[in-house]
């Protein structure tokens, strides 16, 4: 196979359907005291050590398939023109590369089904084409069945344990000791697709709707707090006498994965592990019609919110940022990356970020989803030298924590374009309680992460209907992927 370079200058973070599409982030250059503030945080992280030791791999190239590349692989010639994230990236390969003399190499990329079908039929031919697949969660997991990779405990100098590594990959993430599919900082989409609420803080000030932030921090953020806030703030801007895209709303509420995240935010996942730690179907809870129900009379019939349905092109979902930035809206659920886009920091009005609101306050912490548009991590059974990939992997993770996610986390989002203390504060609470579901990451469109889309795409809310027809189905996909675990 024919091994390439691919330079992308598109965006840093590559948007796919399955996410409301906004502008990529374009970092410029920040104040001293900004760049002060940054150093601090980096030298917190960088007192942390990988546990690495030595190693030198004689500029052996690490060679990478993604559908991707920016998100962790830049060249020379994009560094240096204003973008701290894409410096910030090149300084962490470069730094990791000459620590261990090996050198970063992009072999393939392109679409993400591309991408997939590619890594399928290269793994099964044999072939050694590639060390590590970074790629889409959902397509990605739609390859697990063909069992084409590692279990990431038996990659060397891997270590769950470190910061770097979310809590998920050594808990849900993981059957029978094994975990083929992980996240890391490496996954710098992980947390700008992470969901959250947004809200303009003028037009909340003026309908008097109190001290968010306070409600949020004090854990009373409810679904029917937020309900009860926009049920009724809707006017008929433009007189015809029906809702629509040219009226005012409490809220706006897309369709596709914006709708789906609720199941989560409302820690109601579609698997969880059983007695024996096996993960099972666990989607039809007891509060699961409640919650069908509740979120069908928010999205159809509360006067307070437009939910649009993409008809057109279900499969790219919706998008109501604009009537957000347009202040039709006060909330507006969206991911982080919406954060750096070139319209938000255009928009003239101050706005503030919430978590995702609870199901009640029986609940104990917010949970936020982090969409299938992020990557994940596998090495393919091919790989002829885990001990190197594990090494890169783990240093580039770690390097990450220390110097990438402070650039884009405590700079981007918590000192350039937040615009106030308590944006930050409810920013630590929402991306520590991101979650990566086990049902969700192996999915793959055919579990039950998609099922609040398709039963609202047919105007359905007969949950027990809906988990009837596609019960049989979601559980042998299920048993598929757990075979694959237990082969292993």
């Amino acid at each position: 196979m024919k091994r390439f370079v691919i330079l992308i200058l598109a965006s840093l973070f590559l948007l796919i359907s399955c996410a409301e599409k906004e502008e990529a982030p374009v970092l410029q250059n920040t104040p001293t005291e900004e760049k002060e503030y940054s150093n601090d945080i980096i030298a917190e992280r960088a007192k942390i050590s990988d546990g690495l030791g030595e190693y030198n791999f004689g500029g052996k190239k690490l060679r990478v398939v993604s559908n991707g590349p920016a998100e962790f692989f830049i060249e020379d010639d994009m560094r240096n023109k204003g973008n701290l994230m894409y410096d910030a990236v090149f300084n962490r390969n470069e730094a990791v590369e000459k620590r261990f003399n090996f050198e970063i190499e992009v072999v393939y990329t392109s679409g993400v089904n591309e991408v997939a079908d590619w890594v399928t039929k290269t793994v099964m031919s044999g072939a050694d084409e590639f060390d590590l697949l970074i790629n889409h969660t959902m397509t990605t997991a739609n390859t697990i069945v063909k069992d084409l990779y590692l279990n990431w405990y038996d990659i060397p100098a891997v270590d769950f344990s470190k910061p770097w590594w979310p809590e998920a990959n050594s808990t849900t993430l993981t059957y029978d000791n094994k975990c083929i599919l992980a996240v890391s900082d490496l996954n710098t989409s992980a947390i700008t697709y992470t969901y959250c609420m947004f809200f303009n803080k003028a037009l909340a000030s003026s309908w008097d709707l109190g001290n968010l932030y306070e409600i949020a921090i004090n854990g009373e953020w409810t679904f029917d707090r937020f309900v009860s806030i926009v049920k009724d703030i809707y006017t008929d801007l433009d007189g015809d006498g029906t809702k629509s895209r040219g009226d005012f709303f409490g809220a706006v509420q897309a369709d596709h994965s914006n709708v789906n995240q609720w199941l989560w935010a409302f820690d109601n996942p579609t698997v969880s592990k059983n007695e024996e730690g096996v993960p099972t179907l666990s989607v039809k809870t007891d509060k699961i019609n409640t919650i069908i129900n509740s979120l069908y009379e928010y999205c159809f019939n509360t006067p307070g919110v437009y939910y649009e349905i993409n008809r057109e092109n279900p499969g790219a979902g919706s998008n109501v940022s604009d009537m957000f930035l347009n202040k039709q809206s006060i909330f507006h659920i969206g991911s982080m990356n919406s954060v750096t886009s070139e319209r938000f920091r255009d928009f003239e009005d101050d706005y503030g970020i919430l978590p995702i609101p609870k199901w009640d306050e029986n609940q104990t912490n917010y949970t936020n989803m982090t969409y299938g548009g992020h990557s994940v991590l596998a090495v393919p059974k091919t790989c002829p030298d885990t001990e190197f990939v594990g090494v890169a992997v783990e240093a580039l993770s770690a390097e990450s924590y220390k110097t990438v996610i402070p650039t884009f986390y405590e700079i981007a989002l918590k000192t350039r374009y937040l615009r106030d203390n308590e944006s930050k504060e409810v920013l630590d609470l929402i991306i520590d309680s991101r979650v990566f579901d086990f049902g969700y990451i192996y999915d793959g469109w055919q579990g039950f992460g998609w099922m609040i889309h398709n039963m609202f795409f047919e105007g359905s809310n007969n949950f027990e209907s809906y988990y009837s027809k596609h019960y049989s189905s979601a559980r042998i996909h299920y048993k598929k992927i757990i075979k694959v675990f237990e082969k292993l």
